[in-house]
């Protein structure tokens, strides 16, 4: 089965070399929806941005596959495709200045890759995170979780918590944010 799949694989990266533009336009479209979706809900943007990340995403799949970047497949397509989006993405929200990744590891289950290393890396990060957590203690460890993890929205964390409004919970969450901006400062050698 594994020979099938790596055959299949194979078989794409010859399509793209090739320049087949039916093969080239079912690829795009048989992820482009999950990919937006995921997109949207991981990291809580619009469609356009989402659409836009995708666009760049198969872009570079493409060219890394024309140039010889990308000659050999260790994982599946979708799973290559979805990764370039997520760390394109985390890039450009990084420049922006809009994004704390706290929750990536609790979400991307469906497009991990296999690799010993990022399994690894994912079982750290997922334990920073329950540290920082506890770390700063409640009512934060309620409110990041209920929305980075639960995909509250303002509103209803605000009910959950017995706050008076949306915008005392989105200030709250600014606020525990913060918090752990700082503890990872403060002790980034012992995290």
């Amino acid at each position: 089965m594994a020979l099938i799949d790596e055959q299949l694989e194979q078989n794409t990266i010859e399509r793209i070399k090739l320049g087949d533009r039916v093969f080239l336009k079912d690829l795009y479209q048989r992820h482009r929806q999950e990919f937006t979706t995921w997109v949207k809900r991981q990291y809580r943007v619009d469609e356009s941005y989402a659409a836009e990340t995708y666009q760049n995403a198969f872009t570079a799949l493409y060219y890394n596959v024309r140039e010889g970047k990308l000659q050999v497949l260790t994982s599946q397509i979708k799973t290559y495709l979805f990764a370039i989006g997520r760390n394109q993405l985390r890039d450009r929200l990084k420049s922006d200045r809009k994004f704390v990744d706290l929750s990536e590891d609790f979400e991307f289950q469906g497009v991990a890759d296999h690799d010993i290393m990022e399994k690894y890396e994912k079982s750290h990060i997922k334990d920073l995170v329950s540290k920082l957590l506890i770390k700063i203690g409640e009512p934060c460890e309620t409110v990041l979780k209920l929305y980075y993890f639960k995909h509250f929205s303002m509103e209803a964390i605000a009910a959950h918590m017995n706050y008076k409004s949306e915008q005392i919970a989105a200030k709250r969450k600014f606020i525990c944010l913060k918090q752990i901006r700082e503890i990872m400062v403060s002790q980034k050698s012992s995290l």
